[in-house]
């Protein structure tokens, strides 16, 4: 089983380009670098932030594999080299495409297919880094989608600082380490 080291923070906080450069500093030898991107494109900025990852990846005297892969995760799990470092960017992005797809989803059934996925590319990958977004500081709403999705965030930001063997809060672009080391 690989190790899982889990951030979070707030958006914009420099998770990402953190993550890309924990990732590389983790790769002894010939370890493949796998982005695993569940971002898509639902409006102008969030079509700018893809634009940016990619060309960021891009620009890096890393080699990365990206693989986009806005749901269902578990399916791209076979094609991941045992010998691997990979990055999944970002949970938050996941859940949010899986609870709000066009058919309506038990978001208890979606957590536990995420986190089924997640501990399966644990078990294939040397390391997985896994991002998402600190959402549950926020006012909360009167919205049930909403408390839905932050309840249901709330349980997988758990359950990942429960297997991970290093959890970092990012707050101003300064990763905080709660748990582990790097």
């Amino acid at each position: 089983m690989g190790k899982l080291l889990f951030i979070t923070g707030g958006v914009r906080s420099g998770k990402s380009s953190y993550a890309e450069k924990l990732a590389a500093a983790l790769r002894k030898s010939n370890e493949v670098l796998i982005y695993l991107a569940c971002g898509v494109v639902t409006d102008l900025e969030m079509e700018e932030r893809i634009i940016k990852h990619r060309l960021d990846r891009q620009s890096s005297s890393e080699n990365w594999t990206t693989i986009e892969r806005p749901k269902a995760i578990h399916g791209i799990v076979e094609s991941i080299p045992s010998n691997s470092i990979v990055l999944l960017d970002c949970l938050t992005t996941l859940l949010t495409n899986e609870l709000f797809s066009l058919e309506k989803v038990d978001s208890t059934i979606v957590e536990k297919e995420i986190y089924q996925a997640v501990k399966l590319l644990m078990d294939k990958a040397d390391v997985l880094i896994v991002v998402s977004n600190e959402v549950l500081y926020d006012i909360q709403s009167n919205s049930k989608d909403i408390l839905r999705f932050q309840r249901t965030l709330g349980k997988l930001h758990m359950n990942m600082v429960e297997m991970a063997h290093t959890a970092i809060d990012m707050t101003v672009g300064v990763p905080v380490v709660k748990k582990g080391a790097t």
